[in-house]
């Protein structure tokens, strides 16, 4: 995702941008971050990888930028609400993309284990 393209206020305008971000607007920025960690949850599930980083991509441009200036008072009981259900959300997505990880390094592994084997068989079969 490129910058131009990061999430934005319900005004349009970036979150970073805005000096004077209501509680309200950064209320609704930690709603999305949490809906994003909810639909990467869902995205990893079924095996999305493609749109699951993105969806990453977007949700840390968000996370800077919901922090990049202190949270209203009005707006910290609910932000905090919301960080804290997605960091619960975080380590069941962090166990899913460790498993891809693993399976992605093991069919690399397989794959060069078939080619070596091929190339012997093309060697030797001469």
């Amino acid at each position: 995702m490129s910058r131009k393209n990061q999430p934005t206020l319900r005004t349009g305008r970036p979150l970073e941008a805005s000096a004077a971000v209501t509680p309200t607007e950064r209320l609704q920025a930690a709603r999305r971050l949490l809906d994003l960690t909810r639909e990467m949850l869902a995205l990893g599930r079924t095996g999305d990888w493609a749109l699951f980083a993105e969806r990453e991509e977007e949700r840390q441009w968000l996370s800077r930028d919901l922090f990049a200036t202190p949270v209203p008072r009005a707006a910290a009981p609910l932000v905090a609400d919301c960080i804290r259900r997605v960091l619960d959300l975080d380590q069941e997505l962090t166990a899913l993309a460790e498993a891809q990880r693993d399976n992605a390094a093991r069919a690399v592994r397989e794959a060069q284990r078939g080619r070596r084997a091929a190339d012997l068989y093309r060697r030797f079969s001469r």
